[in-house]
């Protein structure tokens, strides 16, 4: 009886505070969202991070639903359930959302019609709670409150119904390729042609290149002139810090359709190219940090509304709150003593919150980087808005050695003891050990390697057990590949990234100024003495030697974006490591070089010769090599459509390097233990295996040959090939050990990393570039857009614009 009543109690509880706990959850989870949601862009991807975001936009959507649920069933007639049902409005207006979390991922951008069908159900639901309540007297009271509430309310949800429809990558499009562009009429020139021909006159042809802009190329332009603060009042600082927002602002306009695999001119990079002439590693790289503030906020925000619009609804949406929260404070003033307390109290609380919200969302935009795109009068705050760190600035690092190397059984690791006990037992106890070396010499170890073999066959049953066992406890193989560590870009790989990149663009440069050369020197010779008149359409060159050059540019510019690490190879004049690059999938050289740079690197580490410029290398070619295998691993649709061959070739290669490392820990374990003499000899200088020797374990294997030719091609490790490059690495400059220039060996291995970066960069999708934006970011997409701006990027397709043919009668005087 005791229990029941004690039940009764706490459900009577329950019911009294229920909606109250729901309303408070629900403005509690507002206040969150306000103060966080801009954090989002810049902080660093780690799981719990991203699981907050995550709960936070999930909870609060669900938390004021089934509070509206709960609004609509409460009795009626009842001044307390009356005031509670007021508070239907304001949930309606926390449903709404904040501006700088209007979508979770991109896919919710696609799902807009999906949340505009949720928020005519929620918008439904207080209606109805609204028709419900209005035959009592107490409730009519808050009529006028209610209904400006409510009204803000649906200009918020239909704000962000239009801000998720605006963000999709076809309304993206839409926004760059205008109206449909048929260009000049062929047919009609032909037949123009065709008529001159029959009169039988001599036509004369003049076709004339003329480039026709992209709908939004004029509205900012990419001259570095017109991004100029006008007045003279700015300090140096302010300066600087007003032409890069515009810059990067004119840059995003021209450049945000790279987001969903669009098209630029060739003019277009002339323009970008200008705008970076002379220009640092930090400055580009602030450049582009803020150009993707920009895109996160047109894909992730409500800011793909214009401007002006989003003005207007908060100005229309804190004037409504603010008399809302004036007329309702009256009404609970003048009727104090029929409402309790703690309904008062939240009451007051929900609507000072919602004006409190608007007047923050309404500052922000009128204080954001956007006003110093579009006006003058904040580049006071200039300095402040370029210094504000807006990406995580951070890279996360995967290791595959260090990977195979967690949780190897220790020394006391009772499966390590039966193992051992199993080897001993094929030839190693005691007697067995005193027949054996009763034997002749060769006799002797004849026997000991076939009794090695068997344990060898015994071994590998037990490791694919022991493997299987552990992927069972420790769940999914890939889950456990994504505990990863972050870095700091640093300085000194931001500067080396972008001295590589401005040395392709002078490649670049220079295969064009030879291109127009060859064509002055090309017009010149055809033009000869009569170069001001006119030639006849009969003298015409055929369409295909008209586009040789142009092709041949492109030729170029294609074969400049897909080197990776070849380019390198051949200015350095070493042929011996294109076997590695050459003939392979991406990925697979990825994994390859990551193996040899991840030994050498171990190799190398303890050295105490190595110069600082050395070392400045070693660190960025393992930063660089950690990353893309981060990437290959965690992401890999970003380096390659076939991701279930990258996949199963990572798989393969940590399985042959964790069944080699097992394979060391037992054997050493097993040196010090009870055995035949020869193989104590032969085992005692083994060393538990670690982060510090495992180098060691793996260049002990002799490779003269590839593992493909010895193993067959069913299981695509290639942790083989890897040692094998690691040990042709320590050749390229040749001489001893103490006398060897490591310094060629690490600047080789570090620009060919930052090729394969630049090769992963600009042939990854657009759309993965964009959904990699809502978890801080990531330096590949900095890479692109920087490649892109540099004009070495692969969307480049439109070389002269339009051609306007002039047709008339060819006259030789």
């Amino acid at each position: 009886m005791a229990v029941g009543g004690y039940r009764q109690k706490l459900i009577q509880l329950w019911n009294d505070w229920q909606v109250t706990t729901l309303v408070l959850l629900s403005f509690s989870l507002q206040l969150l969202f306000l103060a966080t949601a801009g954090a989002r862009r810049r902080a660093q991807p780690t799981w719990w991070k991203r699981t907050y975001f995550w709960a936070l936009y999930i909870g609060s959507r669900f938390i004021a639903t089934y509070s509206l649920g709960i609004l609509s069933t409460l009795s009626t007639g009842d001044a307390e359930t009356d005031i509670q049902a007021f508070w239907a409005c304001l949930l309606l207006f926390h449903l709404g959302g904040p501006d700088d979390f209007a979508a979770l991922t991109l896919e919710d951008n696609k799902l807009w019609d999906r949340r505009c069908l949720e928020l005519v159900i929620q918008i439904s639901t207080t209606v109805y709670v609204f028709v419900r309540y209005f035959p009592d007297d107490e409730f009519r009271r808050f009529i006028a409150p209610f209904a400006l509430v409510f009204a803000a309310g649906v200009v918020k949800c239909v704000e962000q119904v239009a801000a998720l429809r605006h963000a999709t990558m076809e309304k993206l499009i839409e926004s760059v390729l205008g109206k449909p562009d048929a260009g000049p009429d062929y047919a009609d020139t032909m037949n123009r042609l065709d008529g001159i021909m029959r009169s039988g006159a001599l036509p004369s042809l003049d076709i004339k290149n003329e480039r026709v802009d992209r709908p939004n190329s004029g509205e900012y332009s990419l001259d570095p002139e017109a991004n100029e603060p006008e007045g003279a009042d700015y300090s140096e600082d302010e300066h600087v810090a007003i032409k890069t927002i515009r810059s990067a602002h004119a840059l995003f306009s021209r450049f945000s359709v790279l987001f969903a695999d669009g098209i630029f001119s060739f003019k277009d990079r002339q323009e970008s190219q200008s705008m970076f002439f002379r220009k640092d590693a930090k400055w580009a790289f602030k450049v582009v940090e803020i150009e993707l503030s920009f895109v996160y906020d047109r894909l992730y925000t409500k800011s793909s509304i214009s401007r002006r619009t989003r003005l207007i609804i908060r100005i229309c949406s804190l004037l409504l709150t603010l008399s809302a929260s004036l007329l309702a404070s009256l009404v609970m003033i003048l009727h104090k003593s029929q409402y309790q307390q703690r309904h008062r109290c939240v009451t007051y609380a929900l609507l000072a919150g919602a004006v409190i919200n608007d007047v923050i969302l309404l500052a922000g935009h009128v204080f954001s980087i956007e006003s110093v795109v579009n006006s003058d009068w904040l580049n006071w705050c200039s300095i402040m808005f370029v210094k504000r760190r807006r990406w995580s600035d951070q890279m996360a690092q995967s290791n595959l050695i260090t990977f195979c190397l967690r949780k190897l059984p220790c020394e006391s690791d009772p499966w390590i003891a039966s193992v051992c006990r199993r080897i001993r037992g094929n030839g190693g106890s005691r007697r067995g050990g005193q027949q054996v070396a009763a034997l002749p010499y060769p006799a002797a170890a004849i026997s000991t390697l076939a009794g090695e073999i068997r344990a060898s066959d015994e071994l590998q049953k037990l490791f694919e057990r022991r493997s299987l066992e552990d992927q069972v406890c420790s769940g999914s193989f890939w889950r456990t590949y994504k505990q990863t560590k972050h870095v700091v870009v640093s300085k000194k790989l931001k500067d080396f990234i972008f001295e590589q990149l401005e040395e392709k663009e002078r490649c670049l440069n220079k295969w064009e100024v030879e291109r127009e050369r060859r064509l002055e020197l090309e017009r010149k010779r055809k033009n000869g003495s009569g170069r001001n008149s006119p030639a006849p359409a009969s003298a015409a060159p055929a369409p295909d030697s008209v586009s040789r050059s142009q092709h041949k540019t492109t030729t170029m510019y294609k074969a400049l974006i897909g080197c990776r690490g070849d380019r390198v190879m051949k200015s350095e004049g070493i042929d011996g490591l294109r076997w590695s690059l050459e003939d392979r999938e991406f990925d697979e050289s990825l994994l390859i070089w990551h193996i040899a740079t991840d030994l050498r690197f171990r190799e190398e580490q303890p050295a105490v010769s190595v110069t600082a410029e050395t070392r400045k290398h070693m660190e960025i070619a393992r930063e660089l090599s950690n990353y893309l295998y981060y990437i290959m691993v965690v992401h890999p649709l970003m380096l390659s459509s076939s991701t279930t061959m990258a996949i199963k070739r990572c798989r393969d290669t940590c399985a042959e390097a964790r069944r080699l490392f097992l394979k060391d820990q037992i054997m050493a374990t097993n040196a010090g233990g009870k055995g035949s003499s020869h193989r104590r000899r032969r085992h005692r200088n083994r060393a538990i295996v670690s982060e510090d020797n495992a180098y060691e374990v793996m260049f002990k294997v002799e490779t003269p040959l590839h593992a493909a030719v010895v193993k067959g091609d069913r299981s695509k490790s290639v942790l083989w090939d890897g040692c094998s490059l690691a040990k042709q690495l320590r050749q390229i400059s040749g001489g001893d050990e103490s006398e060897r220039d490591r310094g060629k060996e690490w600047r080789v291995v570090c620009k060919v990393w930052v090729e394969m970066l630049c090769f992963a960069a600009v042939h990854c999708g657009g759309y993965h570039h964009a959904e990699r934006l809502k978890d801080g970011g990531e330096l590949i997409t900095f890479v692109c857009l920087l490649m892109t701006h540099l004009g070495m990027g692969k969307h480049y397709k439109t070389e002269v614009g339009d051609a306007y043919a002039h047709l008339s009668a060819y006259s030789a005087a």
